[in-house]
């Protein structure tokens, strides 16, 4: 039927696209954490820019061992962590016929999975939402909702499409790529720059940082970098792409990221996945990026210290 959903990563980005597919006629059960008693009581309640919305799982589990079901798609929507174990955490609900979809930001985060279960088929997909969880089973969604998908490292699959046609039946924008590596580092060229920012500026949010201007230039030269490393992988992005960007956020109301709600909520920062793999490429390639050498650096000392 290809109609089982399991999703593991219960947070503003699991809870909203999962509800999501239960309304184009899915059935959608989760693996809860922290969540798991109010999820398991009442569900989730949505509140999102495109209507508010419930979400009552068909089931709601601890861990994927105790899933009855054999997922047709098994769904992560887990920060990217180095903590965060995700092939040990999956690898029971992991059956013959079931597709692995990361939605998880990042660069270089599909490699683990792909060596773990090399005979099923692996998506990556690209979240481009402003959403988070106000409490155990609220969700706020202020912002976007789409979605682009690829299979990892190339090709076409009917089962990833038919999950596609899924979400575009409920008005979730999803698009299927062919080099979903590149719009990973487009995506980067944003992430990098306004999520260590905001945290590092003092908790600013994005109007704030455009109206800076030390700050806003600072993020102009963090997206060079990253376009400079992004091209030494075979990955040229556009030339106006950093024009863009800034121009693109300017007209955002104002707007905490992700990593400033983490930062704020004593929740781990996905330094590595947005900052810390791109600093790594570019020693590995002998590019030259002070601006994020000093990024990481910072940022990886406040992680340390917000966690405790």
């Amino acid at each position: 039927m290809n109609n089982k959903v399991l999703i593991v990563g219960t947070g503003g980005i699991g809870a909203y696209f999962g509800g999501r597919l239960a309304q184009s006629g899915m059935d959608v059960s989760v693996v809860c954490r922290s969540n798991y008693k109010q999820v398991k009581k009442d569900g989730f309640a949505i509140k999102s820019i495109a209507g508010d919305f419930s979400f009552k799982p068909d089931g709601v589990y601890r861990s994927c061992s105790e899933y009855p079901e054999t997922a047709d798609y098994l769904i992560v929507a887990t920060k990217v962590l180095p903590e965060i174990d995700v092939v040990n955490i999956i690898k029971d609900a992991v059956k013959a016929e079931t597709m692995i979809v990361l939605i998880q930001n990042g660069i270089e985060i599909e490699q683990e999975v792909a060596a773990a279960f090399p005979n099923n088929e692996l998506v990556s997909s690209i979240a481009y939402i402003g959403v988070f969880q106000l409490e155990h089973g609220e969700i706020e969604h202020q912002a976007a909702g789409r979605l682009k998908m690829g299979v990892y490292q190339g090709g076409s699959s009917e089962k990833m499409d038919l999950l596609s046609a899924h979400f575009n039946k409920v008005d979730v924008e999803c698009e299927v790529v062919k080099n979903i590596e590149f719009f990973r580092w487009e995506k980067l060229v944003w992430n990098t720059p306004y999520n260590p920012v905001s945290v590092l500026g003092g908790g600013v949010d994005t109007k704030v940082i455009s109206e800076t201007k030390t700050l806003e230039n600072l993020c102009a030269e963090l997206m060079k970098e990253v376009c400079a490393v992004a091209k030494s992988r075979g990955i040229v992005l556009a030339e106006d792409i950093i024009l863009k960007n800034l121009q693109y956020t300017r007209k955002f109301p104002p707007y905490k990221t992700s990593m400033l709600l983490d930062f704020e909520n004593k929740r781990p920062l996905e330094v590595e996945a947005i900052v810390g793999n791109v600093v790594r490429i570019a020693r590995k390639e002998k590019i030259a990026v002070p601006n994020l050498e000093s990024i990481y650096a910072l940022l990886s000392s406040v992680d340390i210290k917000n966690r405790v």
